[in-house]
């Protein structure tokens, strides 16, 4: 009895031990999200090949720029290419920001806040909502690989 314990408890331990970590996040979301281009997998004109985007943040991190490679029609249904966004607050996998004339309200009239959300160890990052509950992720966009080298 003494040794089926022990087994049993290892062999009750081993599925868990089996499972798949979640991917390990870059050190810097700032550095991370600013060094690569970003795409809609899923909107034909908005994919990597198509019509990339860029974020940038100021020297303090308390502004950011979403630059698209080319127009696009926005939320408002408007052409635009960029999003300028005021940074709230961060942490090692979120960065809560204000769009710049924002329109949209929240059910009790305030603009909303967003939340961008770095998924899948860095290789995505989605939208979520600060009047949202519970948080969900939204808007999925993908980090463009690089061009494969030449030679």
């Amino acid at each position: 009895m003494r040794l089926a314990l022990p087994l049993l408890l290892t062999a009750l331990a081993l599925p868990v031990a089996a499972q798949q970590a979640e991917p390990t996040l870059p050190a810097d979301i700032f550095a991370h999200l600013a060094a690569n281009r970003w795409a809609f997998p899923d909107v034909d004109t908005m994919r990597c090949d198509e019509n990339p985007h860029t974020i940038a943040f100021n020297e303090e991190r308390s502004l950011s720029w979403f630059d698209w490679y080319s127009p696009m029609t926005n939320y408002l249904g408007e052409t635009d290419q960029q999003g300028v966004y005021d940074v709230i607050e961060s942490d090692e996998s979120s960065i809560t920001m204000y769009l710049h004339d924002e329109q949209r309200r929240t059910d009790e009239g305030s603009p909303v806040v967003w939340i961008l959300r770095l998924i899948d160890g860095g290789e995505a990052y989605c939208w979520d909502r600060t009047d949202w509950s519970p948080p969900r992720c939204t808007h999925l966009h993908i980090r463009c690989q690089p061009p494969a080298p030449i030679s």
